[in-house]
């Protein structure tokens, strides 16, 4: 982040980048009845739900919309923001599921879901992948 470089975290990564922002994380979301399923990475189950994301995004910018549908299999996801750090995305449900540094030197954006396993049929989620390259 202090260098500047163009950043996509991804998952695991985007609960990472929260946390080293001195964020936090809620700690296995299926024990919480009011959220929605997001899936199971130790069996590889994966549900689709869409994510609104926040207009002027670098996110919405990235997809070219405001409403894509992301693929999801984890059981963590970001609780209290980290500082500096704003939501741009969320589920249904209201769980934070794009976060971006309110300033930073250079393009970053994290997404909790997994664009890469739809970015081959979804313009939406191969966009992320065209900004994080189109800054380098």
């Amino acid at each position: 982040l202090e260098r500047g470089l163009p950043t996509l975290a991804i998952c695991r990564g985007h609960q990472v980048l929260n946390v080293a922002l001195g964020g936090t994380l809620h700690q296995h979301l299926p024990d919480d009845e009011k959220l929605l399923p997001h899936g199971t990475p130790v069996l590889d189950e994966s549900v689709y739900h869409d994510v609104q994301l926040a207009a002027g995004s670098r996110v919405a910018k990235a997809c070219g919309t405001e409403v894509v549908t992301g693929r999801s299999h984890h059981h963590q996801a970001v609780d209290r923001l980290g500082d500096g750090l704003v939501a741009v995305g969320w589920s249904p449900d209201g769980l934070v599921e794009a976060i971006e540094p309110e300033s930073s030197p250079g393009w970053v954006v994290s997404v909790q879901w997994h664009p890469e396993d739809t970015a081959a049929s979804d313009p939406a989620q191969q966009g992320l992948f065209d900004a994080l390259v189109s800054q380098t």
